[in-house]
């Protein structure tokens, strides 16, 4: 088998001596080797950056799904059918392919099936440095999803602690997020971090401000919802309290 640098010359070779498709050429090559060098490569052939096969998968889906193109190069599996390369990257943590992919024209703010940007997968995978350079380059801290989330939701749901530092204290000239906005269900921030039993999320929401009397549809608040256990949810409750107090009814 050819190494990655073998694999790299074949396709500069091939690609100067002939017109190659554009999404046969990003399947066959994005994930042969050095990942950030094949896809600055090929992108100077001006391809589609979001260029789907006709099975749905995008050269990141390929390059997580298919190491054995590269035996020395590993990373995790982000193959999602609705997903395009943007979103895969965000989502394994490549802040370098994301930069390369975002200065080549892909939008921050590309929505998928679910109404999510690229924020809520950074967002959910505590991808801080990912969630930075997203906003810096216009993101909208924000956007609702279909169920009326915004990243500030995600990052609560997943116990992101730096990136609801980030949301809630965004780059200087960026509009701030709605600390006590509510999804379709009635809920904040504040009771996704409880409900998830992440208490040091809940303790940097209520020290940011958060209400922690409001309630959702079911008229609960925060401190009064189900989640991941009765036993859990009092051991997160009761640490809540250690920290930041009781709240006043």
């Amino acid at each position: 088998m050819h190494g990655c640098g073998s694999k790299m010359r074949a396709f500069q070779r091939s690609a100067m001596t002939k017109r190659i498709d554009q999404v046969e050429l990003l399947d066959k090559w994005a994930a042969a080797g050095e990942n950030l060098s094949i896809v600055q490569l090929l992108l100077t052939y001006e391809p589609e950056v979001d260029a789907k096969d006709e099975s749905g998968w995008t050269p990141l889906m390929i390059a997580g799904e298919s190491p054995e193109l590269c035996p020395s190069f590993s990373r995790p599996k982000v193959h999602e059918a609705n997903l395009d390369s943007l979103f895969d990257a965000v989502s394994a943590g490549q802040p370098d392919v994301v930069h390369t992919l975002v200065e080549a024209g892909a939008k921050v703010d590309e929505e998928n099936a679910k109404g999510q940007t690229p924020l809520f997968y950074a967002a959910s995978k505590n991808h801080l440095s990912i969630g930075r350079y997203l906003i810096n380059k216009g993101a909208d801290i924000n956007h609702k999803d279909r169920a009326s989330q915004v990243p500030l939701h995600r990052a609560a749901t997943t116990g992101s602690v730096s990136l609801l530092q980030l949301l809630l204290n965004p780059p200087e000239g960026r509009p701030k997020t709605r600390l006590n906005g509510m999804d379709r269900a009635g809920n904040t921030a504040l009771h996704l971090a409880m409900e998830s039993g992440h208490g040091e999320a809940a303790i940097t929401l209520i020290e940011a401000g958060a209400d922690r009397e409001r309630t959702n549809s079911d008229g609960q608040t925060p401190e009064e919802i189900e989640g991941v256990g009765e036993r859990e949810q009092k051991k997160v409750r009761d640490y809540v309290v250690s920290r930041v107090g009781p709240r006043i009814e």
